[in-house]
């Protein structure tokens, strides 16, 4: 039986953990594949796996991936919104080949409209997901379990916030540069309203049992899959998304630069992705290795009282760039297993809280879920 797993972008910041971790985990053909051979050999000789070279702009690209003979292809190179006219080429490459395809999008757009391959993936018995990572496949994971037993939901809350010293890949900045500023659609109240990105600042603290919490790290609204797909998933009145630098100086100065994007005084700051790559890396002594997440769902149960429900998940000594990982590694293993149905779809809901607290715990990570009454304003 063929188990190829085919990374594209395996040598990057969440491509190489990816691999890292299906190397531990047993998987003994595991393809580490991007545009410059050199770095998948160094990779390769470090982490295991077997190196490729691989570059999605080629017109042969399709051939390129025929030859490796993946069973599952998996991108984790992106940005997904800078994948031009041809967004979808490499689940289309992966579906011509007969390989189910998996990527680590984290762009609501490119998620969304993987869908556009559902009848190529149906008729060849394939599956195809978008966003097989934190955001919407963790997030809507958590959602599930905290909505148990709800008869409707008001409020979806998410929150990311890395630590300061976590690697930054040049396409997760050049992702948070092309929003911050820029508007933003959210559900509030059942209707959609715009906010920019980066565009306000709440103080936010994450804890769990036994570990010291990430205490008053700043949050700002930005895009994710979770905006747009949850409200039709879920029936969500509200949802939003918030994600947060570890250093006030570095938030804060986004922040800023942000105001010049929603005065138009700047048209992007996504042609900064360099320098603000480089001031990034000069800071990355300081502030912290560790970050979390949080998910809440605030809800009426069927007797009539509304509750907040949270799960939260703090990560330790650097593993937090694990994380955006664990659900492609647990989709992986589904698939091989032959637990997936056929057809592209978002990752919503592909695999339970349960399997994903599982699968953490290879990782420092602590998790913990709160419930609590919450007061209504017209009791």
């Amino acid at each position: 039986m063929n188990r190829r797993i085919l990374i594209i972008g395996g040598y990057g910041v969440f491509g190489g953990r990816l691999a890292r971790a299906l190397v531990r985990a047993g998987y003994t053909d595991v393809v580490v594949a991007g545009r410059n051979l050199e770095a998948a050999e160094a990779f390769c000789r470090e982490a295991g796996g077997t190196p490729a070279q691989l570059n999605t702009d080629t017109e042969d690209f399709s051939a390129q991936v025929a030859a490796l003979a993946p069973a599952i292809l998996i991108d984790a190179a992106g940005p997904w919104q800078a994948y031009g006219n041809a967004p979808y080429a490499i689940g289309e490459a992966a579906i011509a080949c007969g390989a189910h395809y998996l990527d680590l999008s984290d762009d609501a757009a490119f998620t969304a409209g993987i869908a556009t391959l559902d009848a190529d993936a149906a008729a060849r018995g394939l599956t195809v997901l978008s966003g097989v990572s934190s955001v919407p496949g963790l997030s809507s994971a958590a959602v599930e379990a905290l909505a148990a037993g709800l008869s409707e939901i008001a409020l979806i809350d998410t929150v990311i916030l890395p630590g300061n010293r976590a690697p930054r890949g040049k396409s997760v900045i050049r992702s948070i540069l092309s929003q911050t500023g820029k508007p933003l659609e959210q559900r509030e109240g059942d209707q959609w309203k715009s906010v920019n990105g980066w565009g306000s600042i709440r103080s936010v603290t994450l804890e769990t049992p036994g570990t010291a919490p990430l205490k008053g790290r700043w949050a700002s609204p930005i895009g994710a899959p979770d905006l747009r797909l949850m409200p039709g998933r879920y029936g969500a009145a509200s949802v939003r998304f918030s994600a947060g630098l570890d250093l006030k100086l570095m938030h804060g100065g986004l922040w800023a630069l942000g105001q010049l994007v929603s005065l138009r005084l700047i048209r992007s700051l996504e042609s900064w992705t360099g320098l603000l790559k480089w001031v990034a890396e000069r800071l990355a002594a300081f502030g912290s290795d560790r970050g979390g997440m949080g998910v809440e769902v605030t809800g009426f149960t069927a007797q009539g009282t509304c509750e907040r429900r949270s799960w939260t998940l703090i990560a330790e000594a650097g593993d937090g760039p694990d994380i955006p990982a664990v659900p492609a590694r647990i989709m992986a293993g589904k698939i091989l297993a032959g637990e997936t149905l056929p057809g592209a779809r978002a990752c919503l809901g592909a695999f339970s809280l349960a399997e994903a607290e599982a699968a953490l715990k290879t990782l420092r990570v602590t998790t913990a879920q709160t419930a609590a009454a919450q007061p209504m304003v017209f009791a």
